[in-house]
């Protein structure tokens, strides 16, 4: 399981994204992502868990657990469903 960080921004989601890739270049099944400790989210934040359980973009399923308070709000706001 990776945990994401705090903060899920257009700051740092490019390290984020980065991070995730080499965690599921190492493993060989899918991979589960916490997402409890994500307060702080924006637009890039929200385009990056699209990024990640897009099917195409990894060899391995990618599964966004346990969605912050946060991103229901901002999901809501764009009307996205992860």
């Amino acid at each position: 399981m990776y945990s994401l960080p705090e903060s899920l921004t257009k700051d740092n989601v490019l390290i984020c994204f980065k991070e995730i890739q080499e965690h599921v270049n190492k493993i060989k099944s899918g991979l589960n992502i916490d997402c409890t400790e994500v307060i702080n989210i924006d637009s890039a934040g929200i385009a990056l868990l699209l990024e990640l359980i897009t099917p195409h973009k990894f060899h391995h399923q990618i599964k966004l657990v346990n969605l912050s308070a946060s991103i229901h709000e901002l999901c809501a706001l764009y009307q996205i469903n992860l």
